[in-house]
């Protein structure tokens, strides 16, 4: 009887070892690592995108698009010709220029969107229209074009400047000030960039 008791606690030690182990694996991920799992297997699938534009597209589909925007005047030819150029109104200090291109992969479909917002009137010597600033009007305005989930802060330590992020079930949109000017953003296809979670 002794023997038996003794059998049952080990059991029961062995499983809770186990248990806390494994929770404790379950707690290390990263409120990033969580959020995408999550939101892949919520099986909410969002292929949409601002200017008629859609995950999936093909190259000449999107400058298809973008002409068609250009004919329209409500899209402008960006700086290099590397950006298509969308100017949101505002005052005349506060309006905002912002630019974008699509991201294609292996078979030329779009998969994302790089982005880049920049206050018109910028100056060095003007603290409001900083890009530490802008950052926050940008965030809000990805919000209204792509309504669903907050953005949080990402922790990563080699991140050299806050980052955030922003993820509604495939689709996630990253988002950083970059220099004192551009706040950069990056859109994409989580399909694309975690095949294995689809």
């Amino acid at each position: 009887m002794t023997v038996l008791k003794s059998k049952t606690f080990d059991s029961f030690f062995y499983f809770a070892l186990i248990g806390m182990v494994l929770f404790s694996l379950g707690s290390c991920q990263s409120k990033y690592d969580r959020t995408v799992k999550k939101e892949m297997a919520s099986g909410k699938r969002i292929d949409s995108l601002q200017f008629n534009l859609y995950f999936g597209d093909s190259k000449k589909d999107f400058f298809a698009k973008c002409w068609e925007l250009n004919k329209k005047g409500l899209i402008k030819q960006g700086p290099k010709n590397q950006y298509v150029a969308y100017e949101l109104k505002g005052t005349s200090e506060t309006a905002m220029t912002h630019l974008f291109y699509g991201i294609f992969n292996e078979e030329k479909q779009m998969v994302g969107l790089d982005m880049e917002f920049t206050y018109d009137g910028w100056s060095p010597w003007t603290e409001k229209l900083q890009s530490d600033k802008l950052l926050f009007v940008a965030m809000d305005t990805l919000k209204k074009w792509y309504p669903g989930n907050d953005f949080f802060l990402l922790e990563n330590a080699q991140l050299k400047t806050p980052t955030y992020v922003k993820i509604d079930g495939n689709r996630q949109i990253i988002i950083h000030a970059q220099g004192d000017k551009d706040v950069k953003a990056t859109l994409e296809d989580l399909r694309h960039k975690f095949p294995a979670l689809k």
